[in-house]
């Protein structure tokens, strides 16, 4: 797997404390990103658009980071085709899932976000091809910026707080048990649902 774009400020895995205010991260100098998937791999972007201080960390079904997203960003892996788990977490909250069976050539999108006031968690998005949000996520990847993200600082703060990771994954897991087939497929991608090579150039 490598990565494909990442993000324009370098930061830390540790989340900042709920009242921080958050800066706009300044303007990417990186060229034009490519969304259009190789032929024998396929692409997914996390988007994240919300004004909120706290980072997003994506892992993978073996709980190994994949990337973090802070506000105002998108990040494009490429990953083989087939199934796949994808782990979202926030530090001192929570952690939720989205499954996932990708095809090759395909380009997928999934959007993460912060919900509640009183109990704020991470919930992530997945772009259905017959939901609404299809046609709107072209309009979140113009949104966000892109940058590079520090991996050997990451990798070495997700380590360090591992069992706690560790911990919310076993709970979003304990939750997706608890679902019923409608709520699953609300948070599952399937091969259709990636934008074909032409769709995504247009992105």
């Amino acid at each position: 797997m490598r990565y494909l774009v990442g993000f324009v400020l370098a930061v830390g895995v540790v989340a900042s404390s709920p009242g921080v205010s958050a800066q706009d991260p300044p303007a990417s100098t990186l060229e034009p990103a490519s969304f259009v998937a190789p032929e024998d791999k396929a692409l997914v972007v996390f988007v994240r658009l919300q004004q909120y201080a706290f980072e997003f960390y994506v892992l993978d079904g073996n709980k190994k980071l994949l990337t973090f997203l802070r506000w105002k960003e998108h990040v494009t892996i490429e990953v083989a085709p087939g199934k796949h788990t994808f782990y979202f977490y926030i530090r001192f909250e929570n952690a939720c899932l989205v499954r996932a069976e990708l095809a090759a050539g395909r380009t997928y999108i999934v959007r993460t976000q912060y919900e509640g006031r009183i109990k704020p968690r991470v919930r992530a998005h997945p772009v259905l091809r017959n939901s609404a949000d299809f046609a709107e996520s072209a309009k979140w990847i113009r949104e966000a910026k892109r940058g590079e993200p520090d991996f050997a600082k990451g990798n070495e703060r997700v380590q360090k707080h591992q069992e706690a990771i560790d911990g919310e994954i076993t709970a979003a897991e304990l939750d997706w048990l608890k679902m019923d087939e409608k709520a699953r497929s609300s948070i599952t991608l399937r091969p259709e649902d990636g934008r074909t090579p032409d769709e995504a150039s247009k992105l």
